[in-house]
């Protein structure tokens, strides 16, 4: 009879040992559950669908314009002016950019980016300038302005592509329009011109997730032709790190060159007959905020 009761206890207490042991790993498994469901998701620029970005970017210009006078005349050009040297015009800038990102399937990229680069200058001549159909001479007061803007959309598609890493190529076209003006204050004589012009271009884009909030993006749009008078080339490098702080939102730090060149034949029948090119680079910071 003893026996038996000792048999019975212990099979109750084996039997309240087995429940405690499965309620336990029970309670592991759901706690290993909550804190995975928990745990953000693992993002970064290969897997956002949509991203708006705002820099603000400081840099350095070069720049050299030449306005060549009306009527084609054989042999006469105008001055290749030094802006920044000659007219006064800053060479130290400080502008926001904005840059939208959509992406389209899986590997269909868009992205559309705004530049814009207005500056005013005010100096006395130490030489003369002939700028369009008029001629500025030693001495003179002058007050000029030059207006650079571009609109760009670059399509890309990636042919490699991994939760860390893309890498794609594509087409871009950029809107170019740039505005000189050169006015003598003492005598109100005023000279001015402009030119809009399309440019398609080849580019290289990149980025890397190289830790669980780091991620650094490269990319890169060229293109040269010589055509009908007019020979141009145009550059634009960017090369950034970035801190997802949110899912949803990163900052980071870069660098951005652009190169632009357009040299038109004077003997050619175009709006903007001369030369134009700007020369910019220099570090930039960026607020990202994507889905």
């Amino acid at each position: 009879m003893i026996r038996g009761s000792m048999r019975r206890t212990t099979a109750v207490l084996l039997s309240l040992v087995a429940a405690a042991s499965a309620a336990h790993a029970a309670g592991k498994e759901l706690a290993s559950d909550t804190l995975v469901k928990e745990r953000p998701p693992i993002v970064g620029p290969a897997t956002d669908r949509f991203a708006l970005r705002a820099t603000y970017f400081q840099g350095g210009a070069d720049t050299r314009i030449r306005l060549d006078p009306g009527g084609a005349v054989p042999g006469v050009t105008g001055t290749t002016i030094d802006a920044e040297g000659l007219l006064g015009l800053d060479d130290a800038i400080d502008l926001g950019r904005v840059e939208l990102y959509f992406r389209f399937g899986e590997r269909g990229r868009m992205r559309v980016d705004y530049f814009k680069l207005n500056r005013f200058g005010a100096t006395v001549l130490d030489e003369d300038v002939v700028f369009g159909n008029d001629t500025f001479l030693t001495g003179e007061n002058i007050e000029s302005t030059l207006d650079y803007r571009s609109l760009s959309f670059t399509f890309l598609y990636s042919f490699l592509r991994r939760e860390r890493f893309e890498l794609g190529a594509g087409i871009g076209l950029h809107l170019l329009d740039a505005r000189a003006s050169a006015e003598a204050v003492d005598r109100n004589e005023r000279e001015e011109e402009s030119g809009v012009a399309p440019v398609p271009t080849l580019a290289l884009d990149g980025s890397w997730r190289f830790a669980r909030r780091w991620a650094v993006s490269a990319r890169g749009q060229y293109f040269s032709a010589t055509y009908d008078g007019i020979s141009g080339t145009l550059g634009e490098y960017h090369l950034d790190v970035q801190y997802r702080w949110k899912p949803n939102f990163a900052v980071g730090l870069g660098y951005t060159k652009i190169d632009v060149d357009v040299d038109v034949d004077p003997a050619s029948d175009h709006d903007f007959p001369g030369l134009f090119r700007l020369n910019t680079d220099g570090p930039e910071f960026f607020l990202r905020v994507s889905f």
